[in-house]
Formats: structure tokens, C-alpha cells, sequence
């Protein structure tokens, strides 16, 4: 287990939007000579071994899921270097997915937001 994220923190929140705690960092550097894989189409929908039931449930079934995919290549969440979100209503559920992530997470990713319409 690598205990240090795979990526090193460019800028500070505070300090450059004049706001603390936010959900993502600025920017990122990837040192060289480190392993990419890139994850795509990791489901957070229905499973047959789950029963979600709400917003939370449903973060924590894709990161359940993540982690199977990351598992399989060796990896784990403090390797991961930016994470894109799809939200159908981004004002009512963006919130409760961070907070959840935020328990997978020691150190965010950036991350990139997309509203998929409803």
C-alpha cells in the first residue's frame, strides 16, 4: 500500500480563489517515470450484489466498484489523479457525493464536472 498520493498538489484554494475546504485542488503534477492507467466506465449503477438506495449509496457502490477496477491494475485510490463526475442535478447531489468522496480520498484529485441533462 503506497500511503502517498501519486500526484503532487500545484497551488492552494485559499490562495488563489481566497476560499478553503473545497472539494479539488488546482492542479497536479505527476512525477516522472510513474505507471498511468487510465479507469474509464466504472459503473456506479445497479450491481446484482447491491441495493442502493439514494445518492450516497450509489457514490459508495462506485467506489466499491473503483476499487475492484483499481485492484485489478495494481492500484489504489491515492493513485488516482483526477476523477470526472456526471450529475444529473449537480445543486442537489454534488454535496453528498463529496462527502463521500472524501472518505476514499486522503488528499483530492482534481476533479471535472459534467451535468448530464435530465
Amino acid at each position: 500500500m503506497n500511503p502517498e498520493p501519486a500526484f503532487e498538489v500545484i497551488g492552494d484554494t485559499e490562495r488563489i480563489y481566497g476560499l478553503s475546504g473545497l472539494p479539488f485542488v488546482p492542479a497536479v503534477r505527476v512525477p516522472a517515470g510513474r505507471d498511468l492507467v487510465f479507469l474509464s466506465g466504472v459503473l456506479g449503477g445497479a450491481t446484482p450484489d447491491d441495493d442502493a438506495s439514494d445518492i450516497r449509496s450509489e457514490t459508495h457502490r462506485l467506489f466499491r466498484n473503483m476499487a475492484r477496477v483499481l485492484a485489478e491494475a495494481g492500484a489504489e485510490f491515492t493513485d488516482i489523479v483526477s476523477v470526472t463526475k456526471f450529475l444529473v442535478d449537480i445543486e442537489r447531489d454534488n454535496s453528498a457525493v463529496v462527502e463521500v468522496m472524501r472518505q476514499y480520498f486522503p488528499v483530492f484529485p482534481t476533479q471535472v464536472f459534467h451535468v448530464i441533462p435530465g
